[in-house]
């Protein structure tokens, strides 16, 4: 059993058919069937409704589907939300300062520092920017 962080690239793509979906289905299935645990701060759900809106725009999602999947993500069970606060804001622009990551990449790698566990992404920059710098990121896929 693992500390698994799962950051918005890995949660968009199980809604939106994009290059990594299948490894990201693949990835939460098996941390589901091992028993992982599952976090993510409270900024995924912003980023994802950001990446349907986006998609709604380019014609590629609908909106009722669009909906759907940020509805589905607002009630996941086994995913535990973290919020943004004075205990993961300041350690993630910390982390943005000393590794030139954006804030909201740090958000998630801060998250993943303090619980002792990984973060999971399909951001390749993300994870170029990250894993030189020793932080716990892992590229899906």
């Amino acid at each position: 059993m693992a500390t698994v962080v799962i950051d918005a690239s890995v949660m968009v793509a199980l809604y939106v058919e994009e290059p990594i979906s299948a490894a990201a289905r693949e990835a939460l299935l098996r941390s589901r069937e091992v028993g992982d645990e599952l976090h993510a701060p409270d900024l995924l759900l912003v980023e994802c409704a950001n990446a349907f809106w986006k998609r709604v725009g380019r014609g590629e999602l609908d909106r009722a589907a669009a909906m759907s999947a940020i509805e589905g993500l607002s009630t996941l069970e086994d995913l535990d939300r973290h919020p943004l606060d004075g205990r993961l804001v300041p350690p993630a622009l910390s982390l943005a300062i000393a590794h030139s990551l954006t804030a909201y990449d740090a958000v998630y790698a801060a998250l993943a520092v303090q619980l002792g566990g990984t973060v999971l992404s399909g951001d390749k920059r993300f994870v170029e920017r990250a894993s030189p710098a020793g932080l716990p990121v892992m590229a899906i896929g």
